[in-house]
């Protein structure tokens, strides 16, 4: 498939993201969105990258990236990870870390006073990536968007990868949800063992939702859907981020 997601500015402004032949999204309100024209072939044949970030706030334009984790896994294989295959750093910001923030993430302006740029993150993240499909959760409406800011700012080239989000794979397999296909609701409905993960910890999060993703290319599996089309829109119902105190 083509490769080029290309997300334009402004969180909560209706926008068109087009990846030429590839995915589109358009955010139609603070509430939705709606994803088209995604095709993934061979799901069960790739290598996928699960990855996760924490921010200085809910601003996926406005705020700045803190920390990224990330893990590798195979849909050929029945382990979590492949081996060696996890990646975290934290980022330094150009605006402090609110209280708020520090108490949610754990992530305290300490960790990040002597951490790399986004610059050196973002080029060690591109190596542990190359030539797997990314994978998120929300992402289409927060990592996703922060990762395109923080590229902008700094006039760094766009990220040139397939990304799926858990979300529309949970809601291709299950159109008739209405509600937010929240974490803690894919934790449920799938049977997922998330304990002993930190919650707002990159890393932690990022095998949380690669175990998120096993189950339901379980389901895939048995409903023998090996390829991923969507070709007419799908209305998928964005998170609302908590505001943090100020």
């Amino acid at each position: 498939m083509n490769r080029c997601l290309k997300q334009a500015e402004g969180d909560r402004t209706a926008v068109n993201h087009d990846r030429g032949g590839g995915m589109k999204i358009q955010f139609i309100s603070e509430a939705e969105y709606e994803v088209s024209e995604l095709t993934v072939d061979n799901l069960f044949n790739s290598t996928y990258c699960v990855f996760d970030l924490e921010a200085t706030g809910p601003s996926p334009v406005k705020d700045h990236i803190i920390q990224i984790g990330a893990v590798r896994i195979s849909a050929a294989s029945n382990d979590t990870l492949l081996p060696d295959s996890s990646y975290m750093s934290y980022v330094r910001s150009p605006v402090s870390i609110s209280p708020f923030i520090e108490q949610l993430t754990g992530v305290t302006n300490d960790h990040i006073a002597d951490a790399p740029g986004w610059d050196k993150v973002y080029d060690n993240f591109l190596a542990f990536a190359e030539g797997t499909i990314l994978v998120t959760q929300a992402g289409y409406e927060y990592d996703w968007p922060l990762i395109q800011a923080e590229c902008n700012r700094r006039q760094l080239p766009v990220l040139n990868m397939p990304i799926l989000d858990t979300k529309v794979l949970y809601q291709y397999l299950y159109p008739e949800e209405e509600g937010v296909i929240s974490t803690n609701l894919l934790i449920e409905r799938l049977g997922v063992d998330d304990s002993g993960l930190a919650r707002h910890d990159a890393l932690s999060d990022s095998i949380r939702i690669a175990r998120i993703f096993r189950r339901l290319m379980d389901q895939y599996r048995e409903r023998s859907i090996q390829s991923l089309n969507l070709c007419r829109p799908m209305t998928v119902k964005r998170f609302q981020l908590p505001k943090q105190k100020r």
